[in-house]
Order: structure tokens, then sequence, then C-alpha cells
């Protein structure tokens, strides 16, 4: 009888040692995967739904967590927490991204491209890959372009239809020395501000205006404090995506090749349905703002002003700045 009792114990000993190991096995063997961004809404929001959606159910070791509309603060500060390995992604316009590597600003540098096709050509192509590389020694690993779309301004002091019209106009800006320099040469009165604030900024006459892609200011209803919306499309807002380094190498590799492949496929997806909607975003914003179209020849007139926006980034930022944007306005051709 006292055999068979040490023998149970013995017996209940295993069992649970191994229950134990096999739960510590099953809990290495999860990968939650943070996902921060700045926008609440707009395509950028809606292909990281598709993402958390599509990784989920090809592989259901992983839980995707999304934190839109700025949760985990600012694209800025995300990039110092996946640098530190706090979270994981971040879909991430390139404003904030030349502190860090001047070649960014190549980027952010007006009429680089003049329409979407071309975007697609240059960030698709070998030049995109230099820029996806651009933050590697920083800790982020580029894994495609997806897209806020062109940039558009809006005011409440007057029409924007030519370069004089923004004469004294206090205009909210990213916090972008190359952006207040081109708004400065366009007569405007640039105002650094973080994009959370923007609408309280507009709603208490901080500032005067704004510019961001329709995406961005149908979903954040800055047009609700807005008389007037101009499609200058003065910069196209490309949408690299990183992942943190020291997050992606604790990964196994087919959760790393999911991940890498889920993204880089979701850039056509996540660019249609931008160019898709915007239709639908100008129809929104105009029953409260009057959006005015300009033409290719009223866009020229803003177009002739980057140039000294060039000149200056090229005195700024230097070589590396220069030789690549020489680069990327020769492949838009």
């Amino acid at each position: 009888m006292k055999k068979s009792f040490v023998f149970i114990l013995v017996l209940c000993f295993i069992v649970g040692s191994l229950f134990a190991q096999g739960s510590g096995e099953a809990k290495k063997e999860s990968f939650v995967i943070k996902v921060g961004y700045g926008t609440a809404g707009g395509p950028i929001h809606e292909a990281a739904v598709e993402f958390e959606r599509i990784v989920e159910a090809a592989d259901s070791r992983i839980d995707v967590q999304l934190f839109p509309g700025g949760q985990l603060g600012s694209e800025g500060e995300i990039i110092g927490q996946l640098q530190a390995g706090v979270t994981d992604m971040l879909p991430t316009t390139t404003g904030p991204l030349g502190q860090h590597n001047p070649i960014y600003y190549v980027l952010e540098s007006p009429y680089v491209f003049l329409n979407e096709s071309q975007a697609d050509k240059v960030l698709d192509g070998e030049i995109g890959k230099v820029f996806l590389d651009g933050l590697k020694s920083k800790g982020l690993i580029g894994l495609a372009f997806w897209e806020n779309g062109f940039r558009q301004i809006t005011n409440n002091v007057r029409p924007i239809l030519a370069p004089e019209d923004l004469q004294g106009v206090k205009l909210r800006v990213q916090q972008n020395q190359l952006h207040i320099q081109y708004f400065r040469s366009l007569g405007a009165n640039p105002t650094p501000l973080p994009f959370t604030e923007i609408y309280n900024s507009l709603a208490t006459k901080v500032v005067d205006g704004q510019e961001n892609p329709f995406a961005l200011i149908a979903t954040n209803k800055f047009y609700e404090q807005q008389k007037y919306v101009s499609q200058s499309d003065h910069v196209y807002s490309a949408v690299p995506v990183f992942f943190s380094e020291r997050k992606w190498n604790a990964l196994p590799a087919d959760v790393q090749d999911l991940i890498a492949t889920t993204v880089y496929e979701l850039r056509i997806w996540e660019r249609n349905r931008g160019r898709e909607l915007q239709n639908e975003y100008i129809a929104e914003i105009g029953k409260q703002s009057e959006v005015l179209i300009l033409s290719d020849a009223q866009k020229a007139e803003f177009q002739k002003k980057a140039e000294g926006a060039y000149a200056w980034a090229s005195k700024e930022y230097g070589k590396v700045y220069e030789d690549l944007l020489k680069k990327v306005l020769e492949a838009a051709k």
C-alpha cells in the first residue's frame, strides 16, 4: 500500500512537471505585435486592421494589437519605442525621420512627385530600398511603403489659389525645418505643432490653417474648423512601415516572413484604398468647406517656389540630400 502511494506521488510529480513544461513552451510560442500610429482613421488605419486580420488568421500564435490615434504618443515618440523594443511596428510619415537621417528630407521636399504613378515607381524600386534601409543603423527595419497621399492646404483667411494668397496666414506645419522654410518662402507664418493638437488649435484660432492629405482632413474632421481647402498637392506623404529590430530578432523566421510579406503585399491595397476614397473625402469636406481644385498651371506657381526649398535643404543637409534628390527627380520622370 505504501509503495502504491509513493508510486502515485511520483507519477503526479512527473505529470505535473510535463504539464508545467508544456505550458511554458506554449507560452514561449505566443507573440504579441504592438502596432502604433498617429491616425485614427483613413487608409493607414484600415490597412493596419487588414494586417491584424491577415496575420492572426494565418498564425494563431500571433496577437496583433493596434494603437491608433496617437495612443502611444507622437510618431517621433513611437520611433523611440521601436528602438527600445517597447513597441513593434510603426507606419509613419517621413516628417520626423529626417532628424535621424537627412535622406528623408528628400521625400519631404515639395513637388518631388507630381503624381501617384511617379511615387509608386520610385518607392517600389531600388531608390525606395535606400529609404527603407535608412534607419537600419538606428535599430529600425523598413518593410514597405504605404501612403497618406498628397498634402493639401486648409485655412480660414482666404481661398488659396496662388502662392501670394498665403501671405500672413498662420499655418500649422509638421515639426520639419524644410516645410517651415518652404511655407515661409510663400509668405505664410508656419507654426510647427504636433498632429494631435491640430483640431483644437484650429478651433481656438491658435492657427489659421494647416496642411494634410484629404484622408486626414476628412477623418480628423479638420474641415469643421476651416472655410477653404485647396488641392495644392504640394508634398506627397509617403508612409514607410518600420519594425523594431530588437523585437524582430526575437521572432522565429516563419513569423518574420509572414509579417514582412503581409506588410509588403498590403502596400497596393492600402494605396488603392486611399485613392478610391479620395472623392468621398472631398465630398465630405465639401459639405462644410469650399474645396478649391487647383489647375496644373496654378500648381506650377507653387512648384516654382520649391527650387528655393531645394537650395536651402542642399545647404543645410549637404551632399547626401542633394545627390539623392537628383536621383529621385530623375527616376520620377
